[in-house]
């Protein structure tokens, strides 16, 4: 399946994912960003990232980073970006 991910940091790259899930997006995401996004071992999404479905954030990835995901859901990874002065 085809799953457009929408990033603040890497346009909008769409990825063939066969049977998609949270974690082969992050991972996949992740290869090809060089950001290091999301942990495998904690199944953690580092804190400096943001992850939607479908406009809800999507804090705690230990409970459903397996869920498959349905044709139109829409993905979205944010990096935060902090200032200071």
């Amino acid at each position: 399946m085809l799953v457009k991910v929408k990033t603040n940091f890497f346009g909008q790259p769409e990825l063939e994912i066969e049977n998609p899930t949270f974690r082969k997006i992050l991972l996949e995401l992740s290869n090809r960003t060089k950001f290091s996004i999301f942990n495998p071992v904690s199944n953690q999404i580092h804190g400096e990232f943001k992850v939607y479905l479908n406009g809800v954030e999507y804090e705690d990835p230990s409970h459903g980073i397996d869920t498959e995901l349905k044709e139109g859901d829409k993905v979205e990874v944010t990096l935060v970006v902090l200032s200071g002065g």
